[in-house]
């Protein structure tokens, strides 16, 4: 995509408009170029900041006073429910991986 490194192939995708918790081009260089226990803390790190930007989504839409139509409402309870319930996960990985089983 033109002006936006490592984006091609994602049609629309505008640096200024980026959705909260979407990776930057140097995030996805870097989590490109990580390998091994480093790979996967940048994995953890970033699908973490990815799953609270769904979460600040979800808030966004209902501090505006939008999802109250049935469907909606149910969709968007289930994301927060269901990155609430990941990001948990991750962050228990993340910690396992740079602690060792210490707090277990």
């Amino acid at each position: 995509m033109p002006g936006m490194p490592g984006m091609a192939g994602m049609p629309g995708m505008d640096t200024t408009m980026m959705m909260p918790g979407m990776l930057t081009p140097p995030q996805l260089a870097q989590l490109d170029s990580a390998r091994g226990p480093e790979f996967d803390r940048l994995f953890l790190t970033y699908m973490i900041q990815h799953h609270r930007g769904a979460i600040t989504m979800v808030n966004q839409l209902f501090d505006a006073g939008s999802g109250e139509e049935q469907v909606v409402f149910k969709f968007a309870s289930d994301v927060y429910a269901d990155q609430t319930t990941e990001i948990d996960r991750m962050q228990r990985m993340l910690a396992t991986l740079m602690f060792g089983a210490r707090g277990q």
